[in-house]
């Protein structure tokens, strides 16, 4: 990344002749060059790997739209939600992009984020099982084994997930795994099940050639938006046209992306080689790109436009995370926030139909199966 410090520097006073009268030297010294804006550097995190489904994030910045409006944006890898709303919180980044949940459930612990708007409105949590194999029900997970990353969004919600569905959480096998082999670790039965963002996993489970079932929270009342964009308070306080100027350009590149999905496939495996060499790479992301967008084809965006947050069904889930996760010392649920932000462009209808055209078809003829 280019760094454009340094520009506008005034000519040394040493390039002045020595013993020249101070009105001599003054006719002889150039007018200041005028200062040239420096761009706002913003380091942003993601929840999850570079996959098909953060391909918008990329755009963004590939095709300008922050430079445009004079950020410069450091776009770090994630390592799971908690992880993300930690490295935000602990300053180590100024924004980032969290599960909704994780985000919820984070506030209610008294963290000091704020949520800046919304990503995609289906979450999609749940337990991903072999669709061949002996979890079928909720009520099969007992003795399994089950697969979860450490700092994930969805692992806080499996025992909420447990006491909702009637499951004893104990006679579970919670296995922790890194989130480069946990899918890996269910095809090759290191494990008989994994918590998961279906957006996540299923296109690893898709491209294998692995057929799976999902056991989603939602049928239990735990449903939650996907993602949101956060950061501090005291960064907001402080930058509040910043965080809207990069909130504007981050919905410019999801728009761009839902209505040009096979070029933003095509850039996305450009910038990401190591992404690119892996097996069945352009289906893998195209998957997480159609995937997306149909989470984003919703009335709050038909409505209010891209990455509109409707806050009363955020104190919906906030009373969810209560329900199923508060601890009797708990606070309250913070009360739901006035939006900081409305939405981007409304997604319009001949846009809608564009985009329904052409999620879930790729090169590679995959289509989602019949319900």
């Amino acid at each position: 990344m280019t760094n454009r410090r340094g520009f506008g520097d005034t000519p040394s006073r040493r390039a002045i002749l020595t013993g020249a009268s101070a009105g001599a030297a003054a006719a002889f010294v150039p007018f200041p060059k005028p200062a040239i804006a420096q761009p706002a550097r913003v380091r942003y995190t993601l929840s999850w790997l570079p996959i098909g489904q953060y391909a918008f994030v990329y755009m963004a910045r590939q095709l300008g739209f922050w430079k445009q409006r004079g950020i410069e944006m450091e776009i770090s890898r994630g390592y799971g939600s908690m992880g993300a709303i930690q490295g935000v919180t602990g300053d180590k980044f100024d924004m980032g992009g969290a599960a909704t949940g994780a985000v919820i459930l984070s506030r209610t612990r008294g963290l000091d984020i704020k949520i800046l708007g919304t990503q995609g409105y289906d979450a999609g949590l749940g337990i991903l099982a072999p669709a061949n194999g002996p979890i079928k029900t909720p009520k099969d997970l007992a003795g399994k084994t089950i697969g979860v990353t450490a700092a994930g969004g969805d692992t806080p919600f499996l025992p909420a997930y447990c006491k909702a569905a009637g499951i004893d959480y104990a006679s579970l096998d919670i296995v922790s795994l890194d989130s480069q082999i946990i899918e890996a670790s269910v095809i090759n039965g290191r494990v008989d099940a994994m918590v998961a963002f279906a957006m996540s996993s299923i296109p690893n489970f898709v491209t294998q050639n692995f057929p799976v079932k999902l056991l989603r929270f939602s049928d239990y009342g735990i449903d939650f938006y996907w993602v949101n964009t956060l950061a501090r308070q005291g960064f907001i306080e402080k930058n509040p046209q910043l965080v809207r100027d990069v909130q504007a350009g981050m919905m410019d590149g999801l728009k761009w992306t839902m209505l040009n999905p096979e070029e933003a496939v095509e850039r996305h495996l450009k910038e990401q080689e190591e992404l690119a060499i892996s097996k069945n790479a352009k289906l893998f992301t195209e998957l997480g790109v159609g995937m997306l967008s149909s989470i984003n084809i919703v009335p709050e965006t038909e409505q209010n436009g891209l990455g509109y947050t409707d806050f009363d069904k955020i104190d919906q889930q906030a009373k969810q995370v209560v329900l199923y996760t508060g601890k009797p010392d708990d606070p309250p649920p913070p009360k739901p926030e006035p939006p900081l932000l409305r939405g981007a462009e409304a997604i319009t209808e001949p846009a809608r139909v564009v985009i329904l055209s052409r999620l879930f078809t790729n090169s590679s003829g995959w289509n989602p199966p019949p319900e």
